[in-house]
């Protein structure tokens, strides 16, 4: 208690003596209090801190393992916050705590530590040690994560785990650094069991676009068909335009066929507008990439489509639409009244461009074009109500413009509204419709099914 009490002590003549007696004292005593009481000293900043710091990263477990033991389970227990904020970029404390962490012992207490640490810092010099110590955590879940974000998946994939619950676990333990390149490390490996865990366990935080381009990656074209269920019709059409180009298809029958019709309807639209093939203005693939890497997350889409910023409005617009957070009545709106950049955008997701566009620099959306517009914000599958609406405003605006290629894409969505709402539908031998939304399948010629 005297020792603990001269720790601090503040006398003006012996202040400084009675600490650093204090502090050999705590030093010698080698026991789990004496080394809570230093650790907490530093945290404290302890006018010493500094060099007992030094000295408490200079502790083995094979020479004080009580003293070892209780100083990095408490700077565990605090998060390993005074060790960060004293490592900083100190040379020699950060050469000490490199011996220090090569020197723990390898067992499920060191490495639990060590694995610890490594996710707090996201230090690469860190995961090089536990790389050539071969290292593993004793929890599966930080071990797949270790290897996930350092683009080694096969630590992940050599575990059993048929429900997702690890790399979930993994994924919620990651730092938003971390996910990225957990992202990137689903993207490049074209592992469909990866990209199936990856797709379950964060389905409503992930970039949906990255699943899709793993799924092309890694030539899973059945689970690339059942991952159109959710996306933006716009979307869909980009993977129709993959199996149309690399002809790949869907080992499932019954999913092929319907991919081979889509595909014929989706040459048949290219075939009606040569001109949505033009190529885009210079630099309009880059605004489009930094769009795409600015806006990941669904709220700041929302806060970013009122901005004063035309061109954030853009950007927030061109990504929103593709994650399926942009009300249709918004995009419809952008391409008749909208600014030149967020028609811009439009133009480069929708590629619709009409005959008023000749003499511009931007190839404007039509008004009239707000049917097609609306077909391609539509999230699938739909409900058989949006696609009869859209019917209807077509047969409205029959001899206004081109409506052939308005009705090729209505048919492809009613085409894959046909395989997705099949499991919805039920019919029996009764006229009457008991359910208030019911809807007349005779009234729906658009609809195949």
């Amino acid at each position: 208690m005297k020792t603990e009490k001269h720790l601090f002590s503040t006398n003006a003549v012996l202040g400084r003596l009675l600490r650093q007696r204090a502090v050999e004292r705590l030093f010698s005593g080698e026991s789990r209090e004496a080394g809570v009481a230093l650790a907490e000293a530093v945290e404290k900043d302890h006018p010493e801190a500094d060099g007992m710091l030094l000295r408490l990263l200079r502790l083995r477990h094979d020479r004080e393992p009580v003293m070892h033991t209780a100083v990095w389970n408490y700077w565990k227990s605090r998060r390993f916050g005074a060790l960060l904020k004293r490592s900083g970029n100190e040379v020699s404390v950060q050469s000490e705590l490199l011996h220090a962490l090569e020197a723990m012992p390898q067992d499920d207490w060191g490495n639990g530590v060590l694995f610890a640490l490594w996710r707090q810092l996201d230090r690469d010099d860190i995961a090089a040690l536990i790389e050539s110590q071969h290292r593993h955590a004793p929890a599966l879940e930080m071990d797949a994560l270790f290897g996930l974000v350092l683009g080694k998946p096969e630590r992940y994939l050599d575990l059993e785990d048929p429900g997702y619950s690890i790399f979930e676990q993994a994924w919620l333990a990651a730092s938003g650094t971390q996910r990225q390149r957990i992202s990137r490390t689903v993207l490049t490996t074209g592992q469909t069991r990866l990209v199936a865990a990856y797709d379950n366990a964060v389905r409503e935080e992930h970039d949906p676009q990255l699943v899709i381009e793993a799924l092309k990656l890694c030539g899973d074209h059945d689970a690339l068909f059942d991952r159109l269920q959710g996306l933006s019709f716009n979307g869909a059409l980009e993977v129709i335009a993959f199996w149309e180009e690399g002809g790949g298809r869907p080992e499932t029958s019954v999913k092929a066929g319907i991919v081979e019709q889509a595909v014929v309807l989706y040459r048949e639209l290219a075939d009606l507008l040569p001109a949505s093939r033009m190529a885009a203005p210079p630099g309009t693939k880059a605004i489009c990439s930094f769009w795409m890497e600015r806006y990941q997350a669904d709220e700041s889409i929302r806060l970013e489509l009122s901005h004063p910023d035309p061109f954030r409005r853009a950007g927030a617009l061109y990504c929103g639409v593709q994650r399926g957070v942009v009300p249709r009545e918004l995009v419809q709106e952008a391409s008749r009244n909208g600014t030149w950049p967020e028609k811009l955008a439009l133009n480069y997701l929708f590629n619709a461009p009409g005959a008023a566009a000749r003499h511009e620099h931007v190839a404007w959306l039509r008004p009239q074009d707000s049917v097609v517009a609306g077909i391609l914000s539509i999230r699938l599958p739909g409900t058989l109500e949006e696609s009869n609406r859209l019917a209807d405003r077509l047969h409205a605006e029959a001899g206004v413009g081109n409506g052939l290629y308005q009705h090729k894409l209505l048919q492809m969505l009613t085409l894959l509204q046909g395989y997705f709402l099949r499991g919805l539908i039920t019919v029996d031998s009764s006229d009457d419709a008991t359910e208030s939304n019911a809807v007349e399948t005779e009234d729906l010629t658009d609809v195949e099914w």
